[in-house]
């Protein structure tokens, strides 16, 4: 499950239009929600800085064809960078026809006109003055991994599950040799938790390559199915469920002066996870943050990258629930060694400054919000850095600037030899975005400017840059709507208390027009699992293109909503394990809490209420039809977890510990155990073929509703995997509707 699974791809701005309905009004139809590619309002496409740090660019169709334009905060009025036709040309005299205009919203500027590239198999210098292109390296078209060195001299991958260097040369040496399907090398581990996303890492020298390696082969096999063979082919796997082995993990350094391989000195014996890899400023030391298989454990190891030899425990963080690291140490750029960390453990996720040793120096964000990511220290000024953070409205985003401030010291003489000393932080961060809404933040590369593209509930995304030491805007862009002519539901927020008085957010797409004294049938979407926030102050309220299919639902007569409960994001370490050990309990009564305020308004209709949910929201969709059944009258569960035993190690022993030692509540969370009190319609979906939440939970769930006598709806999809895409969605999404249609 890891992140929310969300069933759409496309990252661009979605706009809605006003909730009035004219006479003039479009209808949404079914195929413009399932299709929403032409109504997609979009920004500055691959927005970025150019590297004089002055202009910024990003590429358009024009009247002349695709260009790639330029602009400044003071002149906004864009002009051309490079055109498309001559990007073409170039790319064919560089030997590559195959590159894609697009790869220029990917570039990465190496000096004020000059840019490296990735595409069609290699990585590319472009010289804007010299009208160039030149190809640095050839990549593999059918790496499963690759990482190219910071001073884009060599490539390494990972194919056939072992790890390849590209040399300067042009030579390729192979790394590893005894790569497998259960043996892996240089990809991500542990099933992408703990921020894990990749298993190879260059230093900052570009020396040495950091990797990792996987042994798969203590896990239990696991029988997946391909269907598609006449008869059907057994394909052999392995899932690490809750309470079983795991994988064995190492870390690897390879040395591509000397062609030689050293592994870090870390115990195979004992079982635990090797997260957050991190190289030291130099390139000579490696850093892991080790966390014991329970979870409650984590130290921060300091390694020699020459030797693999373990060189100290900088620290250790302990938590009765959980600790989950998702980011390794950020080091200062003045080459002391001290570092940022993040940590929950003032209540809510902040950044702590320690020495190079591991000694904690202080705190230096402090608030009741939780800092979302460090995005980059700022050139010129020492010791400041950005970052994002929710602020005071958890359903905001914004950018801040930090400043590592020395703590200041009060003294205090009670009498002439007695003196009471105390440490007052000093003021380390401002908010630099100010608009309520959520910000995606670009830094220019002198640190003084930022091109903030943002958006709130019923306004249109636009971008501004800002100027960080005055705070003033300009706007340079402006989304604009082909939605306008579109009849659309009345968005809002709305709030209400959970069972123990606090706030819970949620949001409701109305019917338009609604009829005086008229119930409307209503759809409750759900996800409201660890690592998701699905109530944002945002256009369309932070769920974006499949917004479009909640609108045409409300434009088809149901009230639409969603509740970020108990157990989801940005509202501190608390909010999120108080679910611990218990999952489904909690968040089923936030969902109904928001239902009943739904209700209270008076256009809800209780007796017709529906409830749709995909992955865990599958699982929240089953609980609330078995632990409230009287709230629901239909229902439609989407790859759903039914049993928490038949889920991975790290995500499921994190919520739930191990089933071993917790048996209750792995019996509590079974929807399935529940069955006897179904009322709803229910229809439950599934991938044959799904490797995040295996088949098995559905054939469970549904031997448990045949011994129960309760009659449940099915649909497979053959040998599909977690998220429909294409045709599967659009055939799910279909069958959806009309299930609601028909039951509610």
């Amino acid at each position: 499950m890891k992140r929310p699974l969300l069933a759409f791809a496309l990252l661009l701005f979605v706009a809605t239009a006003p909730a009035q309905v004219t006479t003039q009004a479009r209808e949404l139809t079914l195929d413009d929600a399932l299709n929403p590619g032409r109504l997609m309002p979009r920004g500055l496409f691959g927005l970025a800085w150019k590297g004089d740090g002055e202009h910024y660019t990003w590429l358009a169709r024009t009247r002349n064809g695709l260009a790639w334009l330029e602009a400044t905060p003071e002149s906004p009025e864009p002009k051309t960078l490079l055109s498309g036709k001559a990007f073409k040309s170039m790319a064919e005299k560089a030997g590559a026809k195959g590159l894609a205009f697009t790869a220029l919203a990917g570039a990465e500027w190496t000096g004020p006109s000059s840019a490296v590239i990735e595409g069609a198999g290699g990585l590319f210098e472009l010289d804007l003055e010299r009208s160039t292109l030149r190809r640095l390296l050839d990549l593999p078209d059918d790496a499963e991994a690759q990482s190219v060195s910071p001073d884009h001299k060599q490539a390494a991958y990972s194919k056939d599950k072992n790890v390849f260097v590209r040399k300067p040369d042009g030579t390729v040496f192979q790394v590893t040799q005894d790569g497998f399907e259960f043996l892996t090398y240089g990809l991500s581990v542990s099933r992408v938790e703990f921020g894990i996303k990749d298993g190879l890492w260059w230093d900052p020298t570009s020396r040495r390559l950091g990797f990792y390696s996987e042994d798969l082969r203590p896990i239990l096999p696991y029988p997946f199915i391909d269907w598609k063979p006449r008869p059907a082919k057994h394909v052999l796997g392995r899932y690490p469920m809750a309470g079983q082995a795991g994988s064995s993990v190492r870390v690897g350094v390879y040395d591509s002066h000397t062609d030689e391989i050293v592994w870090l000195a870390t115990d195979p014996t004992v079982d635990e996870y090797l997260t957050n890899v991190t190289w030291g400023p130099k390139g000579e030391s490696i850093y892991v943050a080790h966390v014991n298989r329970a979870q409650n454990a984590m130290q921060l190891v300091r390694y020699d990258a020459t030797t693999g030899k373990k060189v100290a425990t900088l620290f250790e963080e302990t938590d009765e629930q959980w600790v989950e690291p998702e980011h390794g140490p950020i080091f200062l750029p003045d080459d002391s060694g001290r570092f940022l960390w993040f940590s929950p453990r003032d209540g809510f996720n902040h950044l702590y400054l320690y020495t190079g040793d591991g000694h904690l120096l202080q705190q230096v964000t402090k608030g009741k919000f939780d800092v979302a990511s460090f995005l980059e220290w700022r050139k010129g000024h020492p010791g400041e850095f950005f970052f994002t953070a929710t602020g005071k409205d958890p359903r905001d985003m914004h950018l801040f600037l930090g400043r590592i401030v020395p703590p200041k010291a009060q003294v205090e003489f009670t009498n002439p030899t007695d003196a009471k000393i105390a440490f007052e932080d000093g003021q380390t961060f401002r908010q630099v975005t100010t608009e309520p809404g959520q910000h995606s933040p670009v830094i220019s590369p002198n640190g003084d400017a930022v091109l903030d593209t943002w958006s709130r509930l019923g306004a249109l995304p636009q971008t501004d840059v800002i100027a960080v030491d005055t705070g003033k805007a300009t706007t340079v862009n402006r989304s604009r709507s082909p939605l306008t002519d579109y009849a659309l539901g009345e968005e809002s927020f709305f709030q209400t208390k959970t069972d123990d008085g606090q706030d819970l957010y949620g949001y409701m797409i109305a019917p338009p027009e609604r009829q005086e004294g008229k119930k409307y049938p209503v759809l409750l979407w759900v996800y409201s699992g660890p690592h998701s926030q699905f109530v944002k102050n945002e256009f369309m309220g932070g769920l974006g293109a499949s917004n479009l299919w909640l609108h045409y639902m409300a434009t088809h007569g149901f009230v639409v909503l969603r509740v970020d409960g108990r157990g989801t994001l940005n509202r501190g370490i608390d909010w999120v394990q108080c679910i611990h050990r218990h999952l489904g309990d909690l968040e089923v009564k936030d969902q109904v809490a928001a239902l009943d305020k739904v209700i209270s308004m008076g256009f809800a209709d209780p007796d017709r209420v529906g409830v749709h949910g995909w992955s865990y929201g599958g699982f929240m969709t089953l609980s609330l039809v078995t632990k409230a059944p009287k709230r629901f009258k239909a229902a439609v569960a989407g790859a759903p977890v039914t049993d928490w035993r038949y889920y991975e190690t790290g995500y499921g022993e994190r919520y739930m510990d191990r089933p071993q030692e917790n048996e209750k509540g792995y019996d509590q969370a079974d929807p399935g155990r529940h069955i006897k009190d179904l009322q709803a319609r229910l229809l439950v979906v599934h991938g044959s073929g799904d490797k995040t939440v295996v088949w098995q939970n559905t054939l469970d769930f549904l031997e448990k509703s045949i011994q129960a006598g309760k009659d449940v709806e099915y649909f497979v999809y053959p040998g599909r995997l977690h998220g429909l895409r294409g045709k599967d969605r659009q055939h799910f999404m279909r069958k959806m509707t009309a299930f609601f249609q028909r039951n509610l």
